[in-house]
């Protein structure tokens, strides 16, 4: 017990070793428990059957660890001060609407339909709580600013690695730029109103569009017009100026 109290006070007093620890842990138990569920069926793919587990296995692991060793408050699970902080962040839903706009929503039956929203909280929770999180936290140590952009820059590296397990190439470099300003923006909101809750939320709701426009989660194979994505990248451009700019108030009325 004695090393387990240990464990908890070093993790929380290291906050970068603790993100390398819960990232190690959560893959850990995410490839093991997909590599288990393949055993006994081994057609099973975690690209095109098991994603969903696999987010949703990080995630719980994710939280655990850090209500494990009482970081939670934190990184930022928990609820905003105001209703402000809320309407604060309602222009970043032009992000969701604009996937909308281009896809729609389309129907894959029920069973698919609940993948498909179980993947979009899974994958939420996971990269808010790991990047806007617990990375954040431990970047603070070198100011706010570093903590804005350095684990931003490693959200948008870590969805590069897209282009190489076979998805659409274009798509994924896309992806990488504009992940790299939707991750500014988040860290920006999540620490202008205090609380990763919003931005979980927001999360959700990107995701699960997409994902019911295209029918597909993590990995995208299909070709997406060029011009679109050009549009989704400014947007997310803008956004992150907007976010900057609101964190960048709120500091200055502070200090």
């Amino acid at each position: 017990m004695k090393a387990l109290v240990k464990i908890q006070t070093f993790l929380r007093s290291h906050p970068l070793l603790f993100a390398i620890f819960t990232l190690i842990a959560s893959r850990i138990a995410g490839l093991g428990t997909t590599a288990l569920v393949q055993l006994l069926q081994p057609e099973l793919s975690i690209q095109e059957d098991l994603g969903w587990l696999l987010m949703v296995v990080y995630a719980s692991v994710v939280v655990s660890l850090v209500y494990w060793t009482n970081t939670a408050d934190e990184v930022g699970l928990r609820k905003p001060a105001s209703l402000k902080e809320w309407l604060l962040i309602t222009p970043l839903l032009t992000l969701p609407l604009l996937v909308l706009l281009e896809n729609g929503i389309q129907s894959w039956g029920f069973a698919q339909n609940l993948v498909l929203v179980i993947a979009a909280i899974g994958v939420a929770i996971n990269e808010e709580v790991l990047f806007r999180g617990i990375l954040l936290r431990g970047f603070m140590k070198w100011g706010q600013w570093v903590a804005i952009f350095v684990p931003s820059a490693m959200f948008a590296l870590a969805h590069l690695s897209n282009a190489f397990v076979g998805g659409d190439v274009t798509f994924a470099i896309y992806q990488t730029i504009w992940t790299f300003a939707a991750g500014v923006m988040l860290s920006a909101m999540r620490l202008r109103n205090n609380s990763l809750i919003p931005v979980i939320v927001l999360h959700i709701i990107l995701d699960g569009i997409e994902y019911f426009s295209t029918g597909e989660y993590g990995v995208h194979t299909q070709e997406i017009s060029p011009i679109w994505l050009q549009l989704f990248v400014l947007v997310n451009i803008v956004l992150a100026f907007y976010s900057l700019f609101l964190f960048y108030r709120r500091n200055k009325l502070l200090f």
